[in-house]
């Protein structure tokens, strides 16, 4: 597949600072910061409030499931709508519009009806997320993209961090921690309100068939699926795996809290590494430690101290994969096919949410010491063997890391 113009042409990005960042990726990743809480608020507050309606487990895990499923039935189509009505509209009605279904989530206490809306709210989610990925990518120059990325997963990532936190200061049972997710949302449509003028224009349509993206460039695609898998393997199991390793209640989710924050410090550089070397190179690397970490993390699980540090490092680097993966999609594609291939990826992230906790909890089931690390380890280990395959094969992408092919 060709590359076509460079990410630049897509749009007037305006003049980028010496860092790499222009004002459409200020725009488009403030919008990811108050997006990034609001989401991490929604999954455990709508859990936590089924669950005191007398809702079963299972069903709620139904309901978190069907925002993964929106954006799996969303992501073919993202590149037409943004064509159709312009990525900076779509961003600023679909947030107000998550906003207003999480009041909805809350007042509705009948099930038939809280599964069609959580579906819209997934697909509001995937149509922000999405489109404001494809303007940060393509509102940066490929000399910094990296470093680019890197800043945005970081700030995502503080994000993420902060949605549980409101919902522990505001508590649940009330409307209230509902509220303060609406009111984010609304919040995270304003910079691309005012941003207009350098959001992505996309003149043309995608040239290819929506799968043919997600075989383009399979050691972006394919991590994108590995990490997914073991991000969201992680948040759901990495407290109760502490408590099958011996540690207490108080503990034990500060497994999670490791992961995370290594997530949030690992990116910068690892993004700023991706600048300077071949991309493969860093996924293959980052794929190496994540096949490697977990299962280390539970050989020094004796020693809590080595286990936290450890799992650091694998939150930090697995996270990469993505980091990077968006910036060498950047190198690849422009315009409608850049919002295609980066629809691709969130297809492949939504189907690792999707998979990954159903295959780690029956291994959990199975062996609930053992099956955490090793399906885990057994997943980045092969898509390592994928890139290292690929980097053999084609060796000359080494040689020219920003316009490598995948």
């Amino acid at each position: 597949m060709t590359t076509g113009k460079p990410a630049e042409d897509a749009l007037h990005v305006g003049r980028p600072t010496r860092f790499g960042v222009t004002r459409g990726a200020v725009a488009a990743i403030t919008t990811m910061v108050s997006f990034g809480i609001a989401v991490s608020l929604l999954p455990p507050l709508l859990a936590l409030t089924l669950d005191q309606r007398g809702v079963s487990e299972r069903t709620i895990g139904f309901l978190v499931a069907t925002i993964a499923l929106a954006a799996l039935c969303t992501t073919p189509f993202v590149s037409r709508i943004a064509r159709r009505f312009g990525a900076a509209n779509v961003i600023a009605v679909a947030t107000p519009a998550a906003a207003v279904l999480m009041i909805v989530v809350w007042s509705l206490s009948e099930l038939t009806l809280l599964f069609p809306v959580i579906f819209i709210y997934g697909v509001a989610l995937a149509l922000t997320f999405t489109l404001s990925e494809v303007w940060i990518i393509a509102a940066t120059p490929d000399h910094r993209r990296g470093f680019v990325m890197g800043l945005y997963a970081t700030f995502l990532s503080i994000g993420f961090a902060i949605g549980p936190a409101i919902l522990a200061a505001a508590g649940s049972g009330s409307i209230r921690p509902f509220l303060i997710g609406a009111v984010l949302m609304v919040l995270a449509a304003i910079p691309s309100l005012l941003a207009r003028d350098v959001s992505p224009v996309f003149e043309s349509e995608a040239r290819h068939r929506f799968g043919i993206y997600i075989f383009a460039v399979p050691t972006a695609t394919f991590g994108v699926f590995a990490f997914a898998i073991g991000e969201s393997s992680g948040f759901a199991f990495l407290p109760l795996w502490g408590t099958h390793l011996g540690f207490g209640l108080g503990t034990a989710p500060l497994l999670a809290s490791a992961m995370t924050l290594g997530n949030v410090m690992f990116q910068i550089p690892i993004g700023l590494m991706s600048d300077r070397v071949s991309r493969r190179l860093m996924l293959l690397v980052c794929g190496i430690v994540g096949a490697v970490a977990l299962p280390l993390a539970w050989l020094v699980s004796d020693s809590p101290v080595l286990l936290v540090a450890t799992l650091f490092v694998w939150g930090g680097a697995t996270a990469g994969i993505y980091t990077v993966a968006l910036a060498h999609l950047g190198s690849r594609f422009a315009g409608a096919d850049l919002a295609s291939a980066n629809a691709a990826l969130v297809f492949c992230y939504a189907l690792g949410m999707l998979l990954g906790p159903a295959a780690v909890g029956d291994a959990m089931t199975r062996a609930p010491v053992s099956g955490l690390p090793l399906v885990i380890g057994v997943v980045f280990a092969l898509y390592s063997a994928m890139v290292a395959l690929r980097l053999v094969l084609r060796p000359a992408a080494r040689k020219t890391p920003a316009r490598g092919k995948g």
